[in-house]
């Protein structure tokens, strides 16, 4: 019973802060939901482990596309704007390619320190 309590509570928490996500983004950012929303979890909180596949998806869909100096410079100012109101960890976004194995085109450290 205590299992089922909690796996519901982990469910409820994930989809109000899904919900809370989508508000908090910039609209002009909207593109970038692949990447915030299912990986709200892993940038909130310092002790989630492992991103999950799905978030690994959509990080590679939005990393994949800053293949440009303007792509790149949109992305960046994504992050930063919407980084503080999704209290999202600077050190977990720095860690997510690696933890899903995505090479990048820019070094996401310089882009939320710029």
């Amino acid at each position: 019973m205590k299992v089922l309590t909690m796996v519901m509570f982990v469910m409820v928490y994930g989809l109000v802060i899904t919900r809370f996500s989508e508000g908090q983004m910039p609209t002009s950012c909207d593109e970038y939901n692949p990447l915030f929303s299912p990986c709200v979890p892993y940038l909130v909180n310092p002790d989630f482990g492992i991103p999950s596949p799905r978030c690994c998806a959509g990080a590679a869909q939005v990393f994949g596309k800053a293949n440009n100096p303007a792509a790149i410079q949109k992305l960046c100012t994504c992050l930063v704007a919407t980084m503080p109101n999704l209290s999202f960890k600077p050190e977990k976004l720095t860690q997510l390619p690696a933890a899903c194995k995505i090479k990048l085109s820019l070094p996401i450290d310089k882009c939320i320190k710029a």
